[in-house]
């Protein structure tokens, strides 16, 4: 045979061999990378979950008998507050709500200014010497009790009360460490009504209600801000509500229908009016605290049924001060109660696929709340992804709004991981929700390994 003829066939039998070579190759890393193509579905664990921001509020003033609990109560009278003009007690407010110990427990709190809180005997909720420069409203002995009902609509009054409010927002805007400001300052127990069927004063006209609510919305940064009944200015100004009848049917059917169909409430010279807002609970928060009118045992185990109906309906978030402590926790409806406040999420479905063009794993979750409202803060959502053994080897955060992941709705969520060997060898994906200061974290309903840094782990792949 011609030698030219027998060199010429040793290029083809190189690419040959090397079209084997790439071939086998193909033939394992193909099918390895398309077993990274996986769908995994959760069910909603049962677990009872105590997540910030949300569940029962009991008095900051006591520190026993609350229970497991993320929130706690501040109620504080402009007497106790401000004692002299222009001096501010914080101290006193510090000691007597034990600020300090419900921050290093990480506990957010509920505050309400008080100017009038009725009781057994004749006082003065506001400070003395704000009474002697005013002392044109009217002392009552009602069926909700005795106090005093100021003029709110007086100028020196109005002035004050901004500054002290001013003041209490440079205090608390310090940190995250308030979370719901419940106005506050109108009315019997600032819940904007008063009793003037009985003696006391009007509520002032809406121009100067407006003034109030102002005080508070142009200094409070971090909080949100909550209102009794749903004025007009509720509307206008996004506010959330809160309902100091909770469990009780008539009374709250009563405020549900406010919300629902709107309505009207005297003052001095008008009417504030009720403007209709059924879904303000999508973007405002609910709160509010159980009624005084029934007894726990009640409201909590012979007509729980009806408790239940009614916080479900209100799309509440929170319950305080007057909740189940102490014994009242083992009540049978406490724990269900409490489950059915604020937010409850989880992730129902998890899909990776691999992308040949980028070389990545993408990663789709599905995100569900099965809670009666959403959270209404947007604090970060990351995903990490960690070694067989463990180790850290890449995060990214997640691009999900919090805030609009609705009760009873789904949001899909994309990540994209870079392929590398870890992934060869396997891995595992965690998922953390936590505040923007890092110092607490949100519970999925999920069973699965939780890290100590509260992540949660929620897939494993192993080849």
């Amino acid at each position: 045979m011609d030698d030219r003829k027998r060199g010429s066939a040793a290029p083809y039998l190189v690419m040959l061999a090397l079209a084997l070579a790439i071939a086998g190759l193909l033939l394992y890393i193909l099918p390895y990378r398309y077993r990274l193509n996986q769908t995994v579905y959760f069910d909603e664990s049962g677990e009872e979950l105590v997540n910030p921001l949300i569940g029962y509020a009991p008095s900051a003033e006591e520190t026993s008998g609350h229970g497991d609990t993320s929130l706690v109560y501040i109620g504080l009278t402009w007497e106790e507050w401000e004692p002299a003009q222009g001096q501010y007690d914080t101290k006193a407010l510090e000691e007597k709500f034990h600020i300090a110990r419900w921050k290093e427990e990480g506990k957010h709190a509920v505050l309400r200014f008080l100017c009038d809180v009725p009781g057994e005997a004749e006082h003065l909720d506001i400070p003395l010497w704000l009474y002697e420069r005013t002392a044109d409203g009217s002392y009552y002995n009602t069926s909700y009790g005795s106090g005093y009902s100021p003029d709110y609509s007086n100028d020196f009054f109005r002035e004050r009360h901004a500054l002290a409010i001013e003041a209490l927002a440079d205090y608390f805007n310090e940190d995250s460490f308030l979370a719901y400001i419940e106005l506050g300052s109108l009315g019997h127990w600032g819940e904007w009504h008063t009793n003037t069927e009985e003696g006391a004063g009007p509520m002032p006209d809406a121009d100067v209600c407006w003034d109030y609510v102002l005080d508070y919305s142009d200094h409070f940064h971090n909080a949100r801000i909550l209102m009794r009944r749903n004025y007009i200015m509720v509307a206008d100004a996004g506010l959330g509500l809160y309902n100091d009848m909770t469990g009780h049917k008539g009374d709250t059917e009563e405020w549900l229908d406010w919300i629902g169909n709107g309505g009207s409430y005297p003052t001095e010279n008008g009417e504030l009016e009720y403007e209709p807002i059924p879904d303000f609970w999508k973007t405002a928060p609910v709160g509010g605290e159980f009624t005084s009118s029934l007894f726990m045992e009640e409201m909590l185990d012979t007509e729980l049924s009806t408790t239940l109906d009614l916080i479900e309906r209100s799309h509440m978030s929170f319950i305080g001060p007057h909740c189940p402590e102490g014994a009242e926790l083992e009540l049978p409806g406490a724990e269900a109660v409490r489950d059915l406040l604020g937010y409850r999420f989880y992730i129902s479905q998890l899909q990776t696929q691999f992308s040949f063009a980028e070389d990545q794993l993408n990663v789709y979750l599905t995100w569900e709340n099965t809670g009666n409202a959403p959270m209404y803060w947007d604090w970060p959502v990351m995903l990490y992804v960690y070694d067989m053994e463990g180790k850290l080897k890449y995060w990214e955060s997640v691009d999900i709004r919090l805030s609009e992941l609705m009760p009873g709705e789904q949001i899909v969520t994309e990540n994209h991981i870079p392929f590398t060997d870890l992934l060869r060898k396997g891995y595992q994906i965690g998922i953390g929700i936590t505040d923007p200061e890092e110092k607490e974290t949100v519970a999925l309903a999920m069973d699965c390994e939780k890290t100590d840094e509260g992540i949660h782990v929620i897939y494993t792949y192993e080849n």
